[in-house]
């Protein structure tokens, strides 16, 4: 698959114009779209060749993230991601201990372990306290702790500053092997950032009840969906988790999940089906459920940074878009919809620097608009989007327009 993929290439060099790694890493060609499918070249003749442990090629590969702003503009249809994906897959598949990074090896680890990436899920329901739940609905709400791990990422990437990169990677792969020890994680999340989340978490739930709408929640035992392990490339290990996820989820009494953010919601409605067999939950976002809902406009300009997952994929899912200029005057930044820019947010665990970089880029671009608030429908986004406090979530806005 992965010989397919790159084998489509004409290098004529487009992808690179959209790429947002490629500027981030000083123009470093191996991390960037076309550098990425050249690599994956070699990866698959020193495969064949029996010399794939000789290469040093892995972190063109983790350092993708996957926005796919790539296929937008390639004339001949090749997804940087995809082979960004195809490739990790490989390096796991063939176990070529010499290209497989640490981080990732420690985030799965612990996933597999804690049904959680960073071993907090008795911490993560906190945001639900108070909150009444039909308990009896065949609709269930399902944060997937994706909100509830943002506060987590600074303090993180703090401490590897702190340690310098020899020895962090060196920590990341005695976790890998230990998982347990990244539950130090708990003390290193910024509270103040978690009281936002927790805000907006909280919400999403009035937004969907103010809109007529029961459902249920699992609340402590609630798993994480396994986003990272399908993206970093282990799938024999994704197709365990999916299936544990999925009968947890059954168990439930769930027949529709409600999701709150767009990486949860492809995953589940995309990926699932194709790990999960017999999988048959409807996967619905919950702006989806808010049409009914009596907006107010709102005195104020604000600025849409679109999700990549919504718009750059097969499907593009704009109702977010639509809710949002009910609540105020929305405008766009120039690189939005099929030339969106991604916010740098999936690469932060694996590479902060870069995830910083592109970060600032966009925000940048985003706030040249003149508006007065970034506006966004995906926590991911919204952390490494969260500067000059300017960012909101989109259940935020809608709240302020919807329910005073």
């Amino acid at each position: 698959m992965l010989q397919d993929e790159v084998g489509k290439c004409i290098s004529c060099g487009f992808c690179e114009s959209v790429c947002p790694t490629l500027p981030a890493s000083g123009y470093d060609l191996w991390k960037g779209a076309r550098g990425r499918v050249i690599m994956g070249h070699e990866l698959v003749n020193a495969v064949r060749e029996g010399k794939a442990g000789q290469l040093d090629i892995s972190d063109s590969f983790y350092s993708c993230l996957d926005c796919f702003a790539c296929l937008q503009v390639c004339p001949a249809g090749v997804n940087a991601g995809v082979v960004s994906h195809l490739a990790r897959s490989l390096i796991v598949e063939r176990q070529i201990k010499e290209n497989q990074n640490p981080y990732a090896r420690m985030i799965v680890a612990a996933t597999m372990k804690y049904m959680n990436p960073l071993g907090v899920p008795a911490s993560s329901d906190n945001w639900a306290e108070g909150l009444k739940f039909d308990q009896d609905s065949p609709d269930l709400l399902y944060t997937g702790s994706m909100y509830q791990l943002m506060a987590y990422t600074g303090g993180l990437n703090r401490v590897r500053q702190m340690a310098g990169h020899r020895l962090s990677k060196m920590m990341a792969g005695i976790i890998a092997g230990h998982p347990s020890a990244i539950r130090v994680s708990t003390s290193q999340r910024d509270r103040s950032f978690q009281k936002q989340l927790n805000n907006s978490l909280r919400n999403i739930v009035r937004l969907l009840q103010a809109a007529g709408n029961h459902f249920s929640y699992l609340g402590p035992g609630e798993p994480y969906p396994g986003t990272f392990i399908y993206d970093l490339g282990y799938l024999e290990e994704f197709r365990e988790y999916a299936n544990r996820v999925y009968r947890m989820l059954k168990e439930s009494g769930a027949r529709r999940i409600i999701t709150v953010d767009p990486h949860t919601y492809d995953l589940l409605k995309h990926t699932y089906p194709e790990y999960v067999e017999g999988f048959d939950l409807d996967v619905i976002f919950y702006a989806d459920l808010l049409s009914g809902l009596n907006i107010s406009k709102i005195d104020r300009k604000v600025v849409y940074h679109e999700p990549c997952h919504f718009v750059l994929r097969e499907d593009s899912y704009s109702v977010p878009l639509t809710l949002i200029s009910r609540a105020a005057e929305t405008v766009m930044a120039p690189r939005n919809g099929k030339r969106n820019k991604c916010c740098g947010g999936p690469d932060e665990l694996i590479f902060p620097d870069l995830s910083e970089k592109v970060s600032n880029e966009r925000y940048s671009e985003l706030v040249a608009t003149g508006a007065s608030e970034i506006v966004t429908a995906c926590p991911i986004c919204l952390a490494n989007l969260s500067k000059e406090k300017k960012t909101r979530d989109m259940a935020d806005l809608l709240a302020e327009a919807s329910l005073r």
